[in-house]
């Protein structure tokens, strides 16, 4: 009794498996799919790269111990200014103190000039009396001596004030120095007073910059330095707003690669930092120091593409499927541009090809399919 059982339950299950089989075989015969074809397209070549929101146009006032102390700041935060405006005066004592020694030697050198001056008019009378008595040639012989060292006084006096101008010069303009202005037209965004008080290194006392300006900052690869050109459209996301856009334009390329860790140097990842300007007169919501994702437009051409859900990839092997007398075959094809929803075709298809979509997992080369 026991052998007939397990007979049955052998029986049982090569049937179930022949059922499965059966099954799975009428399945792959009845699988349904969508078909395109080559088309002409307009396709954009795209670099997609993240980076960081900045102002494009901003100063940013250090305080600097070197000209003194700050004795007082003629803006406040809010306040728009224009290029020039007088934003930090410094007090220098030291500075002060040599413009009143240098104005006092230059008064002294005036006085001496004159005196001397004064002392060579004296000589040249006493010539001119002299040569009434002994004549000209005796009276020039006796005052010659005394006339040129007068002379000679007279000239090192002169080089003597025209050093002291100088260092006036010198002085006028450390002491312009001291009035530290705007080098541009902008907003007033930080006043930063506990940079008064710092020990540490100097930091930012005042921050202007212009509100209605900015640009993102981020670095693109070696290979992507090949493509990418200055003046190149870029279109701007925020993970942030979503559903936001903007416009702007490639502004820089370095043409040296950002400086890398040490450690990591040798990684062969060298990266080249870029900079794209915002388009004037958009609305920006977003602040400065926000992530960004830019999508730089390398390329515009027509091509013959399909669909990005037809293609397959295997290692560095892209294919398709298609629909020959009812049933798949496998074809490989070379790739190019692509944008996110089509991919150039270079060779491998034909227009005639009826290219599956959304080919199903199970989809093997040499399954019959009927087109929906």
């Amino acid at each position: 009794m026991k052998k007939i059982w397990i007979g049955i339950t052998i029986v049982t299950v090569l049937a179930i498996f022949v059922g499965v089989g059966v099954y799975r075989a009428s399945t792959a015969k009845s699988v349904s799919v969508k078909t395109t074809q080559l088309t002409e397209r307009e396709i954009t070549g795209n670099v997609m790269i993240p980076g960081t929101l900045h102002l494009a146009n901003e100063q940013k006032v250090f305080v600097d111990p070197q000209l003194g102390e700050v004795k007082e700041i003629l803006v406040k935060e809010g306040e728009e200014i224009k290029k020039g405006t007088t934003l930090v005066k410094y007090e220098n004592e030291q500075l002060e103190l040599e413009k009143e020694q240098n104005q006092l030697a230059i008064e002294s050198n005036y006085l001496r000039i004159n005196q001397i001056k004064d002392q060579i008019n004296d000589i040249e009378k006493k010539e001119k009396d002299l040569e009434k008595e002994i004549g000209k040639e005796e009276a020039e012989k006796q005052i010659k001596s005394e006339k040129s060292q007068l002379e000679m006084e007279l000239k090192m006096a002169n080089i003597e004030l025209k050093q002291n101008i100088l260092q006036k010069n010198t002085i006028e303009k450390k002491l312009a120095e001291l009035e530290v202005k705007s080098e541009m037209d902008g907003v007033v965004i930080q006043i930063n007073k506990d940079a008064l008080s710092s020990g540490a290194e100097p930091q930012v006392l005042i921050h202007i910059g212009s509100l209605n300006q900015f640009k993102v900052t981020g670095v693109i690869s070696e290979y992507d330095t090949l493509k990418v050109q200055e003046n190149q459209p870029v279109t701007l996301k925020s993970d942030v707003m979503p559903d936001q856009k903007w416009k702007g334009k490639v502004s820089k390329i370095a043409f040296l690669p950002e400086d890398t860790d040490p450690m990591t140097q040798n990684s062969g990842a060298v990266q080249y930092p870029i900079e794209v300007v915002i388009e004037d007169n958009q609305n920006i919501p977003v602040k400065p120091g926000f992530q960004m994702i830019m999508e730089i437009e390398t390329e515009r051409k027509k091509v013959k593409a399909i669909p990005l859900e037809a293609i397959q990839q295997e290692d560095d092997t892209h294919f398709v499927y298609v629909v020959e007398n009812g049933k798949t075959v496998k074809k490989e094809i070379k790739v190019g541009t692509s944008d996110d929803q089509f991919m150039e075709v270079k060779n491998g298809l034909t227009k005639e090809d009826k290219v599956i979509v959304h080919p199903p997992d199970q989809l093997k080369a040499g399954m019959e399919v009927t087109i929906q």
